[in-house]
């Protein structure tokens, strides 16, 4: 059963959390002449442990990039034992680059509410404000009997029974379906190559996905018809930070990166993939329209297996992907 909190200003839970001491130590200072019970977490290696204990009613994210704030986040949800039942509302503290972004995020549901904080705290008491409004809506639910959890971010699906009882007479499509997602490798586990045909009888392989990063429509387009008679799910991303939600909710088998996106750049976006361990084993493979030799190295540093300079045809993807995708040789 969930536990009700005390939603008053004087006892309501609440938790700052950042990479940054002083960050979180300002944004700490601007809450508590009005929030009593609020707390610091600053240390990743204890990120989980900070909200079990403070169990806060309302998370408040001082990130300095709304990547970081993702990743923190999503990390709970898949390595915390009480977050999927801790109700909770979450502020995200950003910058006028990423305000269409999270806007975005709020409204699927991934956060709650977003306050333009950095640079310059302009608005400070904007994000105590952001905070009454998340205890008066939670007050406002329990008062109408909802005590339900938040839902789980994007991309990462709520806890399953660790051992549930097998059906007597499952049908097929059950038991695929079981079989499929025990294929599925465990969070921050990389994914061993597959070898060859070794899934159970009557089950079919689980279809690669290749994530293709590309502002530019007419390229989204241009190569994904390339890919056009490969058994490949295509997936596409506008942004570096869509890029990110496409990893943590489809787990692509290989990435295709434009050098040029219009929130960062595909250097620092391979930079920020290669940086999460669940990813580390993901070929990705830098496109580009000119080859300079800052652009290899820094790219290459940055964790990046090939390049793909542009315009290439249909058959120079193809010997590309089955390069980097040995299971498509044999397909």
């Amino acid at each position: 059963m969930t536990e009700l909190n005390d939603l008053t200003p004087k006892r309501a839970a609440v938790l700052v959390a950042s990479q940054s001491v002083a960050d979180a130590e300002l944004v700490g200072k601007l809450l508590q002449d009005e929030f009593h019970n609020v707390r610091l977490s600053t240390k990743p290696d204890f990120a989980v442990e900070d909200f079990e204990q403070h169990r806060p009613s309302v998370l408040v994210l001082a990130f300095d990039t709304l990547e970081a704030a993702q990743r923190y986040y999503i990390g709970l949800y898949r390595l915390s034992t009480v977050v999927h039942e801790t109700r909770h509302r979450v502020v995200v503290l950003c910058n006028k680059h990423d305000v269409w972004t999270v806007y975005d995020l709020c409204s699927l549901g991934h956060f709650d509410d977003y306050v333009l904080f950095w640079p310059a705290t302009n608005d400070a008491p904007r994000i105590r404000m952001s905070v009454h409004q998340a205890l008066r809506i939670m007050t406002a639910q329990e008062q109408a009997g909802d005590v339900t959890p938040r839902a789980a971010p994007i991309g990462v699906s709520a806890p399953k029974p660790p051992h549930p009882a097998p059906a007597e007479t499952a049908p097929d499509a059950a038991a695929a379906e079981a079989a499929a997602r025990a294929a599925k490798p465990a969070p921050g586990v990389p994914q061993a190559q597959p070898a060859a045909a070794q899934t159970a009888p009557g089950v079919a392989p689980q279809r690669l996905a290749v994530l293709i990063v590309e502002d530019d429509g007419f390229q989204q387009k241009l190569i994904g018809r390339l890919m056009n008679g490969l058994d490949i799910d295509v997936l596409f991303a506008d942004t570096g930070a869509r890029a990110l939600e496409q990893m943590w909710e489809h787990k692509p088998d290989l990435v295709l990166m434009d050098v040029g996106l219009p929130d960062t750049n595909g250097v620092e976006a391979t930079r920020k993939i290669k940086s999460i361990g669940q990813f580390g084993h993901v070929p990705i493979l830098m496109v580009t329209g000119h080859s300079e030799r800052n652009i290899v190295v820094e790219s290459l540093k940055a964790g990046a297996a090939d390049f793909l300079v542009k315009p290439f045809d249909k058959n120079t993807l193809h010997e590309k992907l089955r390069q980097f995708l040995p299971a498509l040789a044999t397909s």
